[in-house]
């Protein structure tokens, strides 16, 4: 009876130390992969503030001005250009431009669409 107890314990002693093992294996895995992600986010957190300082000295306002002057030909504000909204002509209709050219192609008949969504379910045969 004792060696029966005693080979349960040892027994019991063996699978906690293998469960031991196995538990401090998983947390050192979780800890590289929780450091390798710590890294990543720190490299691209460094990303983001090096993009931001660069937009901001391709933004300064004197390199805008410049390049504004180069390359778009703006004229100065004249008071004549202002308009009193009662002054601009009012839309025309819509027009839909689609679906004429559909109509202009015979394809603007409307079509009917099968009601039931089983898998069986046939589709409409050809248009005339």
């Amino acid at each position: 009876m004792i060696k029966l107890l005693h080979v349960i314990a040892i027994g019991a002693l063996v699978s906690s130390a293998v469960y031991a093992y196995s538990i401090k294996y998983e947390t050192t895995l979780a800890t590289e992969h929780l450091q390798k992600l710590k890294s990543k986010t720190q490299r691209e957190r460094d990303a983001i503030a090096v993009l931001k300082a660069e937009w901001q000295f391709l933004n300064r306002p004197d390199r805008v001005q410049m390049l504004a002057e180069r390359h778009l030909d703006l004229q100065p504000f004249v008071v004549t250009q202002v308009v009193k909204p009662s002054d601009i002509p009012n839309r025309g209709p819509k027009v839909d431009t689609i679906g004429r050219k559909l109509e202009d192609l015979g394809l603007g008949m409307p079509t009917e669409t099968p009601r039931n969504t089983r898998a069986g379910a046939t589709t409409p045969g050809p248009m005339p």
